[in-house]
């Protein structure tokens, strides 16, 4: 081997997806300067045809299923010889177009991106290509930085700490844990709602002393979370509000029709995983604070 030929370490992209995160930008072939694209990987290629006979394969015994295969690989490396030429001409026409198209949307990327940033990426890229073979994690300045996005939990902390929670009096809980405890009651009624269509009305007398125990406590977190209403929303609004003044999004998944519904459940209208519960999203938004 001439003392002069540098090799630089490389995966395939059809196996490079299946290593670590990181040897994409480390290890892909979109990565090395100068290298060819190959249109798949030959193996792999072939096996996509192979898999046509192999429901013919399965009954054969093991010196008949070689032959078979042996054929078939044959007769493949032969139908690829013979059309080689009419296949590189039209892949060549293909990548021919390709590079035209990508190269006026690279042309697009190029104007758009500012000067001082191009002239520092390059200088970041020359970096990154001399030290790959030294140091292959200096290609990970190829990685994209996205930030993960914050947990429901860490959301609703911040929103809790925004609002003064800590410190603020019992009956003056902040809007987060207001509108929190809402998404919850909610989250309830469509659990109740599921579960009152999937025993309909032939129903043992354990499911609605159950069903009705779920009624009881449901309506009790609705109730309370009306009262709560008064404190986050304008003056004027009732705790005893109407439901027919609220937007009923809660009855919108509902295949069928509510009469129909409640005549082949044991419900009634105003039953509360029915209920509409204030929340702002189902109030208009001059009536909130």
């Amino acid at each position: 081997m001439a003392p002069q030929l540098t090799i630089i370490p490389g995966i395939g992209l059809w196996h490079v997806h299946g290593h670590e995160d990181s040897c994409y930008v480390r290890y892909a072939s979109n990565f090395i300067e100068g290298i060819g694209q190959i249109d798949g990987e030959i193996m792999e290629m072939l096996w996509a045809w192979l898999n046509m006979i192999s429901p013919a394969a399965q009954e054969m015994s093991s010196p008949h299923r070689k032959e078979c295969l042996d054929y078939q690989m044959n007769d493949s490396n032969f139908c690829k010889m013979i059309r080689m030429k009419r296949t590189l001409c039209r892949k060549y026409k293909l990548a021919r177009n390709g590079i035209l198209e990508s190269g006026k949307a690279f042309n697009r990327l190029n104007e758009a991106a500012p000067s001082h940033l191009k002239t520092e990426w390059l200088a970041r890229e020359r970096i990154a290509q001399s030290s790959r073979l030294n140091d292959p994690s200096a290609m990970d300045e190829y990685e994209i930085n996205i930030k993960k996005a914050p947990s429901k939990k860490e959301i609703k902390l911040r929103l809790l700490e925004e609002g003064n929670a800590r410190n603020a009096a019992p009956s003056r809980r902040s809007v987060a844990t207001w509108i929190s405890t809402g998404l919850v009651i909610e989250e309830a009624q469509i659990a109740l709602l599921i579960e009152v269509r999937r025993i309909g009305r032939r129903s043992t007398e354990t499911q609605r002393l159950d069903i009705a125990r779920q009624w009881d406590r449901l309506q009790g977190q609705i109730d309370g979370f009306a009262r709560s209403a008064l404190t986050h929303l304008r003056e004027g609004f009732n705790a005893d509000y109407e439901p027919e003044d609220l937007d009923v999004d809660i009855l919108d998944d509902l295949d069928d029709d509510l009469a129909d519904f409640t005549e082949t459940s044991h419900t009634w209208t105003n039953s509360p995983e029915l209920t509409v519960i204030p929340l702002p999203l189902n109030l208009e938004v001059d009536r909130c604070r």
